[in-house]
């Protein structure tokens, strides 16, 4: 029997290393061993930002790569594991910037549950509930923004006028705040749910709570625009295709505000 998770959210800065520790000494507490001869596909594989890649069949192996590699940019685990006793356990994790992907393997319904909410633990995953957020049209969307951006002096002077342009438009702009925690703050979470459009402009700096907020407006399926300033990389691949992207010249958002008439309702 096999069931599939796969989740949206999960904290930007989390650490690999401690998440698949936690899930190593989760089997042992379930009297479960490393099985490395049980299936044919067992493997860890390991994608480096360097464009290399790492793998190996051994867990021990595994976790000695992450001590070394702390932040992969892709981990593919396909792990089955054994009490000797019983039927053994498949264990199929993909963690990609993204999205974490969980596949149990195991005839006991209770195993694969269980198995399935250690790793959401341990991975501090979730997915917003897609029940309160349906799909808006733009031109049914109400006039309401939440605006991410970096809490720095280049950051707070492109959303101060950018606010001001949309307010003047007749938008409501709420904003997040900055913060280190690995989780987006309930406050935050609740004023990206209540607006009904995200929009994100990306100055230089770290990028990971703007990435995880954006991650968030995705699964609320969100009606997404980005503004990047010209020379900034950015993840847009968390996004996937649907959402509006426009640059800028470095140090001058209003160049955007043109083309950002075109992209709102």
């Amino acid at each position: 029997m096999r069931e599939t998770r796969r989740y949206s959210v999960y904290p930007s800065d989390l650490k690999p290393a401690v998440s698949f520790a936690g899930l190593l000494e989760h089997m042992k507490r379930c009297g479960y061993e490393e099985d490395p001869t049980a299936c044919s596909n067992i493997k860890y594989s390991v994608d480096l930002p360097d464009s290399r890649s790492m793998e190996t069949t051994r867990y021990t192996e595994f976790m000695d790569i992450l001590s070394r590699e702390p932040q992969p940019k892709e981990i593919v685990v396909h792990s089955h594991w054994s009490t000797g006793k019983s039927g053994d356990l498949g264990c199929i994790v993909l963690l990609d910037p993204g999205s974490l992907n969980v596949t149990v393997e195991s005839p006991d319904l209770n195993l694969l549950g269980g198995t399935h909410d250690a790793v959401r633990q341990l991975f501090q995953a979730s997915n917003p509930p897609s029940e309160k957020s349906p799909v808006l049209r733009r031109f049914e969307l109400k006039k309401s923004v939440f605006l991410a951006h970096r809490f720095d002096a280049d950051g707070n002077a492109a959303a101060q006028s950018l606010s001001g342009f949309l307010r003047r438009l007749g938008f409501q702009v709420a904003e997040g705040e900055g913060y280190e925690a690995q989780e987006i703050p309930a406050k935050v979470s609740e004023r990206i749910t209540s607006s009904d459009i995200f929009m994100c402009v990306v100055t230089p700096g770290d990028q990971s709570w703007i990435l995880s907020e954006a991650a968030y407006a995705k699964a609320l399926q969100k009606y997404i625009v980005l503004l990047c300033e010209d020379g900034v990389s950015f993840s847009k691949g968390i996004l996937g295709r649907d959402y509006e992207y426009i640059t800028y010249p470095s140090g001058v958002v209003e160049k955007s505000f043109t083309d950002l008439l075109y992209a709102l309702p």
